[in-house]
């Protein structure tokens, strides 16, 4: 009897919204349109396309919601940490019963640690499932990518495996957690240590999503542009390029609200050919998924690899 009241309750708070008339939930705000709105701001709010109507705003409203990200989740924009980030404009538009953004690190990468202050999703995701309370995590989001890109010299395929497994990892210790993919949006850092583009960044963690049937957002097919102007680093957003960034990751939580947990199964696999630093910090060389030992020749330099941990020990 409670819960028929709240829902008949919540439904005439909205009507009231809509028809003129001050409410308690006029006092919140609400995803409209292509911006988070104060409800109470009525000419911009009746009528328009893409409000969260009641069905969502109960949906998220039990949900617990975690993200797993790196600076761009944290809210650094090239010279500050932001109070409204991507996490608090989130919550303010769907109003989840809980939202945890203390796994996302600045400088944190898929693959492993460029050096000892870097957070690598493996070490990452250890602590994720230490933590008692994952278990009953609803929704996650994982959005990484971009340090990889800028900073990592790790071959694409190494990045894959890593992402796969620790897939793998968080859904054997929550089968009922849904995830969702974010892909790398522009980076105009003119300095890269990668060998490969962005764009193939981008296809390499869809790939690795789309073999699990995670949604992954992808910036482009929701009409996500960022200019160089838009950012203040080359990197890190602005504001103003938060808050739309935050409005299309809203917007594809609502579109995916419906997505079934995932079901292991068989996993594609992923080959690393090329440099691979592992979550020890050993800096390895893969061929065929296959490490390489004792002298080898790679480009114009010789390598000593040590025959256990497959590092390298020295080169000449």
């Amino acid at each position: 009897m409670l819960g028929i009241k709240l829902i008949l309750a919540l439904g005439m708070c909205v009507l009231t919204v809509c028809t003129g008339r001050h409410s308690v939930l006029a006092r919140e705000r609400l995803l409209c349109g292509d911006e988070i709105v104060k409800k109470n701001d009525l000419s911009r709010l009746c009528g328009q396309k893409g409000c969260l109507n009641l069905s969502q705003m109960l949906y998220f409203k039990n949900k617990k919601i975690w993200i797993v990200g790196d600076s761009l989740m944290v809210g650094w924009d090239g010279t500050k940490l932001l109070k409204n980030n991507c996490p608090k404009l989130i919550s303010q538009a769907l109003r989840p019963k809980v939202i945890n953004n203390r796994y996302s690190f600045s400088g944190a990468q898929i693959s492993g640690n460029r050096n000892q202050g870097t957070v690598d999703l493996t070490n990452n995701v250890s602590q994720i499932i230490l933590n008692s309370q994952f278990k009953s995590v609803d929704i996650l989001l994982l959005s990484l990518g971009i340090n990889d890109l800028n900073y990592s010299d790790n071959n694409i395929g190494y990045i894959q495996q890593r992402l796969q497994a620790n897939i793998i990892r968080l859904k054997s210790n929550n089968s009922n957690v849904v995830i969702i993919g974010i892909l790398p949006f522009e980076s105009y850092l003119k300095t890269k240590k990668r060998q490969y583009q962005l764009q193939e960044m981008r296809a390499a963690l869809t790939e690795v999503y789309q073999s699990f049937g995670i949604p992954v957002l992808s910036w482009q097919q929701a009409g996500f542009f960022i200019g160089y102007s838009s950012l203040n680093d080359g990197v890190h957003p602005k504001y103003m390029t938060y808050r739309r960034m935050s409005t299309t990751i809203i917007n594809f939580m609502i579109q995916n609200k419906t997505t079934q947990p995932i079901v292991l199964k068989k996993q594609r696999l992923f080959v690393s050919n090329g440099w691979q630093t592992n979550e020890q910090g050993y800096r390895q060389y893969a061929k065929n998924n296959i490490l390489l030992t004792d002298w080898q020749k790679i480009g114009h330099t010789n390598y000593y690899f040590d025959p256990i941990n497959k590092s390298v020990v020295f080169e000449k």
